[in-house]
């Protein structure tokens, strides 16, 4: 930061510089070093003495305001409820049980009888004859030809080694199945219709009088007197134990830290700019007029 801070207050200082090599006057500083003008209007190179910036850093001591810790105590009012049990009358109500007599209504049901005639249709069976066609199936006998196998073979006697060596000879079925046709006798069926009689029960309905005992209710009222146990509300005064809480005003000593400001001296760095003679050296460019006036 202190070289960005220089560098601008030397551009600063060096265009300053420029403005009081033109005007020496009004800088109150010391005139330049006299140049005669040239002969000719040629390029000239000439010495200077400038006032240029320096910057230079001052350590100061300044006041500073810095907050410290410290630890302080303070007292405090605090309130403190204390329990205190005490004995108090109180008016309870109880509920005390009483027999009382009471006369009450109800109501008794009796069942009477009474005879009942009325009409009634009821279902008589009887047996009627009755007459149908039914469907009946009948064998039928007939002649069918069929083809059939039947064994034409022969015995023949065939000789052979048994395991002596010996030959011996034995008989043997040699088959010959030859097919024919014969006639058979075959039953099939065959459905004819004929009529029959049958006994049927049939219902006819038939009024008849009959007579039955139905049952009424009569509802008579009566009164009675019981005896019930109602609750009885009751006041009474017991002695009982009351705890209420009584506030005490105590003092406490509180610890806490506080921030206390404090003026220290802190040493900083200040910039600070000096003027200072510089000699430089510069080229002075060729006049274009054409008197020949020589150097501005």
């Amino acid at each position: 930061m202190r070289g960005s801070l220089g560098f601008a207050l030397s551009s600063v200082f060096v265009v300053a510089a420029s403005l009081l090599i033109e005007r020496p006057a009004l800088a109150g500083g010391p005139a330049p070093t006299a140049v005669q003008a040239p002969a000719t209007c040629a390029p000239q190179v000439i010495t200077k003495t400038i006032m240029v910036p320096q910057v230079t850093y001052k350590t100061m001591t300044v006041k500073a305001m810095v907050c410290r810790p410290e630890a302080r105590q303070t007292t405090v009012k605090v309130c403190k409820l204390i329990p205190e049990t005490k004995t108090a009358t109180c008016q309870l109500t109880v509920m005390v049980p009483e027999q009382r007599k009471q006369t009450v209504a109800y109501t008794e049901c009796h069942m009477t009888y009474e005879d009942v005639t009325r009409n009634v249709t009821v279902m008589v069976p009887h047996t009627e004859t009755k007459q149908a066609v039914r469907t009946v199936c009948k064998p039928v006998q007939a002649q069918e030809m069929r083809t059939v196998c039947k064994d034409m073979g022969k015995w023949e006697t065939k000789a052979y080694v048994d395991a002596c060596g010996c030959t011996c000879t034995c008989p043997v079925w040699v088959p010959n199945i030859v097919t024919e046709q014969v006639q058979v006798t075959v039953y099939k069926p065959q459905f004819v219709e004929e009529p029959y009689t049958f006994e049927a029960v049939v219902c006819t309905p038939e009024v008849k009088q009959i007579t039955q005992r139905i049952a009424k209710p009569i509802y008579e009222t009566k009164t009675r007197e019981i005896t019930c146990t109602v609750a009885v509300p009751r006041f009474v005064e017991r002695q009982m134990p009351v705890t209420t809480c009584r506030p005490v005003i105590e003092e406490k000593v509180l610890n806490y830290t506080a921030m206390v400001p404090t003026q220290v001296d802190r040493q900083i760095s200040v910039p600070v700019c000096n003027w200072v003679p510089k000699t430089v050296t510069c080229t002075v460019p060729a006049c274009d007029c054409n008197s020949g006036c020589g150097w501005r």
